[in-house]
């Protein structure tokens, strides 16, 4: 009887410290650290810049357009040599939505340029100073106007589409969600959705140490996570993953693309499985990458 009681005990223990799925505090927090897979991440971000400088050489680069009043909101174009009128991509950088990437975010452009496509790279505000209501306003706002002004650049806004990556793949799944009838825009806005990386639902998140500088609320979830506001009239989507990122961002990833699927009916996964979550931000820069072979062939291009 003791023995029983004592495997009870237990079992309870065991299941009041879970914290989310079967993940107790210290194993969410470590699912939503990246860093535990590349603690120096000098080399990566010495190609992103690398790449970022390229383009801007390269192609007939527009910098620090602002988009609106903030300091934080502007973007940069780029402008392929091809005239338009050409496919738009509006691209969101990561970054645990605390870090701007100002100087790496035209990393994929040369990928979409060089094919013929005007590439948008979006700044935003990041927390702690800015929460995520904060920042999927200013999306939404960019990619509105770089629909109103994409004509301006050789862009074609009857052909915008968005990308992303980790925690810009969110921000740009809640763009494609967006209602853009409160903005005086066609409904059918963004044409496609390609997001790699992402992590789409913030349940996880608030119960993770994330939330000591995102200082999310339940409502914060609830207007911020794409998968509540799914409707069948979103466009097709390609959600990548790679096979060596965090469990957690791969569940993210196979659960979006299922949702998605499951309401608009089209999406593509693609996984690549020797990647972890840094190595996807040089796959979607590569212009012979499935995935930017896929999200091109998407554009129509």
């Amino acid at each position: 009887m003791i023995a029983g009681q004592s495997a009870l005990g237990n079992l309870g223990f065991i299941h009041m410290n879970k914290v989310y799925l079967n993940y107790d505090q210290a194993q969410l927090d470590a699912q939503y650290d990246q860093s535990t897979l590349v603690p120096d991440l000098s080399a990566y971000q010495a190609r992103w810049a690398e790449r970022t400088v390229a383009a801007k050489k390269r192609y007939r680069c527009i910098e620090r357009i602002a988009y609106g009043p903030h300091a934080d909101e502007w973007l940069d174009v780029y402008r392929p040599d091809a005239p338009g009128p050409a496919p738009v991509v509006v691209f969101f950088h990561g970054g645990a939505w605390r870090a701007q990437q100002i100087g790496t975010t035209g990393n994929a452009a040369e990928a979409y340029a060089g094919a013929g496509a005007v590439f948008v790279a979006v700044n935003f505000s990041v927390a702690p100073d800015a929460d995520l209501d904060v920042m999927v306003g200013q999306s939404s706002s960019a990619t509105a106007f770089v629909a109103r002004h994409a004509a301006e650049w050789g862009g074609d806004a009857g052909r915008l589409h968005v990308l992303g990556h980790s925690s810009g793949a969110h921000l740009a799944a809640n763009v494609a969600v967006t209602k853009w009838d409160a903005f005086a825009l066609p409904g059918d806005l963004v044409k496609g959705l390609a997001v790699t990386s992402g992590p789409y639902d913030l349940e996880p998140v608030i119960l993770s140490k994330r939330n000591t500088y995102l200082h999310l609320d339940r409502g914060g979830v609830e207007r911020c996570t794409a998968l509540k506001h799914l409707r069948g009239d979103l466009p097709p989507a390609i959600v990548a993953w790679g096979g060596k990122e965090l469990a957690e961002f791969q569940r993210q990833g196979a659960e979006f693309a299922q949702a998605w699927e499951g309401t608009t009916g089209s999406v593509t996964r693609l996984v690549f499985d020797d990647n972890n979550h840094f190595d996807q931000y040089d796959e979607i820069a590569k212009s012979d990458s499935h995935f930017t072979l896929s999200f091109r062939s998407l554009m129509g291009l």
